[in-house]
């Protein structure tokens, strides 16, 4: 009995050890701690943190491109009202119209000036306008080092194009044992070397007072590095009796509410950088008794070249 008490005790301590900074209050049914490309589930609220230079870096392509756009628009009407407020009368060569034409004029004329285009249909004629074309022409330099400045940010940031199989799969292994398994390819033509791999089982359980708690442990792999990703790696965990996979069924898993967090570290050659990769796989994303059909073959054409289906990484066969 004493016996028994020890190692379920060291058992605790190793489970809280391999905790991935989730703790063990998560304990909802089906909730899942990170979303399938690779994102914490959290929504934070309250006094968060908040840096332009860093949500302009990490915001999506199309949200920066109308961040810029909307920047650049308002600058120029701000800057357009202030020219009416001065006089169109400090303006040469605006011609005199309606309020909405005379306003047009000068948000041209602040484009022009603000992107130092400066067409010369409009020039200033006031010491008071003059002032004005001085401080919109230094802002537009100064918009245009930053605009540039993120665009470098933006491009220059490492991200990594790992490519996760849609499911993982229980699959048979070595000696009539079964196994866990997905399996990943790079996407993009660079080259990825010193591949590493961690992948932690999740799962919720009742605790000697009934309380649910959350539990974590880390899955030994295979082969948990990799010196290079020229093809795709398949990452398999033995189902041996030490693995908190071991005897359980698509059931089992069900209730234990069980999820598979992935983490996979490289360096990239073409960012001379480490990158990081993350995904997880909860029980309903498991397939029994399959296997992973092969994803590369000798090219049919007759080259010495090995061709790579990318297509095909969720491609599974009947065992």
């Amino acid at each position: 009995m004493a016996i028994n008490l020890r190692f379920q005790k060291k058992n605790e301590k190793l489970k809280e050890s391999d905790d991935l900074g989730f703790g063990t209050r998560i304990t909802g049914d089906r909730d899942r701690l990170i979303d399938k490309d690779g994102n914490f589930n959290v929504l934070k609220t309250g006094r968060h943190g908040w840096t332009l230079y860093q949500d302009l870096v990490e915001m999506s392509w199309g949200k920066f491109l109308l961040a810029v756009l909307l920047f650049f628009m308002s600058a120029n009407i701000l800057f357009a009202f202030l020219l009416m407020a001065v006089g169109v009368d400090c303006l040469n060569g605006l011609q005199q119209g309606g309020w909405l034409g005379n306003f047009g004029q000068a948000w041209f004329f602040s484009v022009q000036t603000f992107t130092t285009v400066g067409y010369g249909t409009i020039s200033p004629a006031c010491i008071s306008t003059n002032f004005m074309a001085a401080f919109i022409a230094f802002t537009g330099l100064l918009s245009a080092a930053l605009a540039t400045g993120l665009l470098y940010a933006r491009f220059s940031k490492p991200k990594s194009q790992l490519l996760f199989s849609k499911n993982a799969i229980i699959a048979p292994y070595r000696d009539g044992g079964m196994s866990f398994q997905f399996r990943i390819a790079n996407r993009r033509l660079n080259r990825l070397i010193n591949l590493d791999a961690k992948v932690t089982m999740s799962w919720v359980e009742a605790g000697p007072d009934g309380t649910r708690v959350r539990r974590f442990a880390k899955l030994p792999l295979e082969r948990e590095k990799v010196v290079m990703l020229p093809l795709n790696w398949n990452i398999v965990h033995p189902i041996d009796a030490e693995s908190p996979l071991f005897g359980k069924t698509p059931e089992d898993l069900q209730k234990m509410n069980l999820e598979v967090i992935v983490l996979i570290e490289a360096f990239d050659e073409t960012f001379s950088q480490t990158i990081f990769a993350n995904c997880s796989y909860c029980d309903e994303e498991f397939i029994w008794n399959v296997r992973f059909k092969p994803m590369y073959y000798p090219d049919p054409a007759g080259s010495d070249k090995t061709i790579l289906d990318l297509e095909a990484i969720d491609e599974v066969v009947a065992v």
